[in-house]
């Protein structure tokens, strides 16, 4: 009976702590997220609330290997920056890729609007630049949605609309052409500031990358503990029928 009741009490306790773990997932390493920021995020995206999970952040010394390393095909991330233009001014910007980052990969191509489902975004200026759709028969400006190479930080499109340098913070630029508005490029302007590009001068400081999974619904967690409850009644009217 002590044995059943312990068991009872380890599933118990199992499921608490699953709520908790994924709970708590949203709000673990997002110190360049507010509650204000990651709720734009989730309605820019669309699919209701996320869980974000910190896969790296950049430290003193860090290179795109180690982005490489801690993001390489972990899924879809939102990738958020602290981007700083020529004349000191910082904004909060980044991108949400839909595939999984790689070293190796070169341009991800993405030819069908259905797969054209990354955005950029500018969280400090409140606005999302999402990728082009094509406006006639092969049209192939919004076709290039990420460049993955292992000299090279988080960088989306052809250009490029958002460059992060080999050591992930000096020489990086915004050259917008695969993500805009409407349909046609944007001139070569920036995600920071709207200015016309005229060199890489985009200084980069904090940089995050998050895992992008869904947040159960609550009744998930009711259905999970109901039927660990039956197990648990089950095993124990075997052992009191063995018992008798």
């Amino acid at each position: 009976m002590r044995n059943n009741f312990r068991a009872a009490s380890s599933l118990v306790l199992a499921v608490a702590g699953m709520g908790f773990c994924l709970g708590a997932q949203a709000g673990s390493g997002t110190s360049l997220l507010s509650p204000g920021y990651q709720t734009q995020l989730e309605t820019w995206l669309g699919e209701g609330p996320l869980a974000l999970t910190n896969i790296y952040s950049k430290a003193t010394g860090d290179t795109s290997l180690d982005f490489h390393k801690a993001a390489d095909g972990k899924g879809r991330t939102f990738s958020i920056m602290e981007a700083t233009n020529a004349s000191g001014q910082t904004w909060l910007v980044g991108g949400y890729n839909p595939q999984s980052w790689s070293s190796t990969d070169g341009m991800h191509v993405t030819m069908d609007d259905s797969e054209r489902t990354a955005f950029l975004f500018n969280l400090t200026a409140g606005f999302v630049l999402p990728q082009l759709k094509q406006y006639f028969n092969g049209d192939g400006v919004g076709k290039d949605q990420t460049y993955n190479h292992a000299n090279y930080g988080p960088t989306f499109g052809y250009g490029h609309d958002l460059y992060v340098p080999q050591d992930l913070t000096h020489g990086g630029s915004s050259f917008l052409y695969t993500y805009n508005y409407l349909g046609q490029p944007s001139s070569g302007v920036s995600l920071l500031d709207g200015s016309v590009w005229h060199g890489n001068d985009v200084t980069f400081g904090a940089i995050q990358v998050f895992a992008i999974s869904a947040v159960p619904e609550p009744g998930t967690y009711g259905m999970l503990m109901a039927g660990l409850l039956l197990i648990v009644a089950r095993r124990r009217g075997r052992v009191a029928a063995r018992s008798v």
